[in-house]
């Protein structure tokens, strides 16, 4: 997100989160995939309030309103042939269009400050580039946006399937070993992490996803893999034994 940048622009969500509210009674958010950028418009005032000054405050997307349009490509899985749940939820919203296409969206920054808000999908258009076909969704919001607190993680641990885990032994030539992330509490609003490997010679981290890595055994030896979250810095470390096949 640039600053200092106070109508409406383009935004790389690259890093953002997009949902979309499941209109079949799970009354979860399913997350839009896909989608490689976002503009919004907004009024003359900066977040803080002031009209005058050049740059937004913590967090970004505090009182921002108005109208958005979401851009991106169709995510069509090759294992399933499916279209993305959250593309195809959208889509629901705008066949109808207008007044009967009212969806939940909410929006998280690559910090985990969420803005949840009614829109109306005015428009969907289909079009493509060299790369592909792409998606255009435009959307106004209707009423107030919900600015839910901020969760801050207190710790984080690993699972290996059911148990929590410290320390983790495999053998040269062992499959990869899936290793889950747990945030406390399970709601924190930001769970973006790095991982760190002491010694890359004996095992590798592979597969990472937002909740789960997997540890590939390469060599007889020891290595530390330690996990460090965005918000708060907590670390949760894992000692790797790799024993010779």
């Amino acid at each position: 997100m640039s600053r200092g940048r106070k109508y409406g622009c383009p935004v790389n969500i690259k890093n953002w989160t997009i949902e979309i509210l499941d209109p079949n009674g799970t009354n979860e958010y399913v997350r839009i995939n896909g989608l490689s950028s976002m503009s919004k418009s907004i009024g003359g005032d900066t977040e803080d309030g002031s009209a005058e000054s050049a740059s937004w405050a913590e967090p970004y997307i505090t009182k921002r309103n108005g109208a958005i349009s979401l851009e991106g490509k169709p995510v069509v899985y090759a294992t399933t042939g499916e279209v993305d749940i959250g593309q195809s939820i959208l889509d629901e919203f705008a066949e109808k269009t207008g007044c009967d296409a009212d969806a939940t969206i909410k929006m998280s920054d690559p910090y985990g400050h969420t803005m949840i808000a009614d829109y109306i999908v005015e428009s969907r258009e289909e079009g493509a580039d060299g790369s592909g076909s792409t998606l255009s969704y435009e959307l106004a919001m209707v009423g107030e946006p919900e600015y839910p607190p901020y969760v801050h993680v207190s710790t984080v641990s690993f699972k290996d399937g059911e148990l929590a885990v410290t320390t983790l032994s495999l053998a040269v030539g062992a499959a990869p070993k899936l290793i889950s992330i747990v945030f406390n509490p399970e709601d924190a609003s930001n769970k973006r992490f790095r991982i760190g490997n002491s010694n890359k010679r004996v095992a590798t981290v592979a597969n990472i996803t937002e909740n789960s890595f997997s540890v590939v055994p390469v060599s007889a030896g020891s290595t530390t893999i330690t996990l460090t979250t965005v918000n708060g810095e907590k670390t949760a470390q894992l000692a790797v034994t790799i024993t010779g096949a």
